[in-house]
């Protein structure tokens, strides 16, 4: 994963070093003096990723952090239960999609809107930053309406439900092209923000 990364970040025109852990993490720092410092959770012995975040961002605030990770949320990923430093992106990778994704992300970090890059937040706080006409056409999605009812009942045509639906699942992190269906994902986690339980779903 990290050559994989390091290939397309120089494809796009940035500049990179790697290192496999905390310790060879700091020595890089200190001699390449990066704009942002892309970290996983799990950097194998030694301190996390999450750890050395804390350490950066202390000394080192000059620097924009993304954490890339396989794990839901930085609490549940470390033994002491270390939450993220503040202004500190989060992505999980099997909800990257592409390249262009990760430099969406990158771009936003870099200039001070990591709270738009947070997966790990949850899906109460994603479905409340949603527009007006979003949470209208998602609850018409979680009501089981195609998108062809759905664009009779809110006076839009076929293609803007769909537009908005693409937008939708970016705003919530849902994978359209994952295993799990798109629209199943985008009800169940607007009926969680609602406080409607999961057994009331089934």
């Amino acid at each position: 994963m990290a050559s994989l990364l390091v290939q397309a970040l120089i494809a796009a025109n940035f500049q990179v070093e790697s290192a496999p852990d905390a310790a060879k993490a700091r020595k890089v720092i200190d001699r390449f003096d990066p704009d942002i410092l892309l970290l996983d959770i799990s950097l194998g012995d030694g301190p996390s990723g999450i750890h050395l975040a804390h350490v950066i961002h202390e000394t080192r605030p000059d620097i924009a952090i993304l954490i890339l990770t396989k794990h839901p949320d930085a609490k549940s990923a470390t033994a002491d239960g270390l939450e993220l430093p503040n202004n500190v992106g989060f992505l999980r990778k099997h909800l990257v999609n592409d390249i262009q994704y990760l430099l969406g992300a990158i771009e936003k970090v870099l200039t001070d809107r990591s709270q738009e890059v947070r997966q790990d937040q949850p899906a109460e706080n994603l479905i409340s930053k949603l527009s007006p006409q979003a949470i209208k056409v998602i609850g018409l999605v979680a009501q089981g309406y195609t998108n062809t009812e759905i664009a009779l009942r809110i006076n839009l045509s076929i293609k803007s439900v769909e537009r908005w639906i693409d937008t939708i699942y970016k705003d919530l992190y849902i994978d359209a092209k994952g295993p799990i269906n798109p629209r199943v994902e985008a009800a169940r986690q607007y009926y969680l923000a609602a406080g409607i339980s999961q057994r009331s779903l089934d």
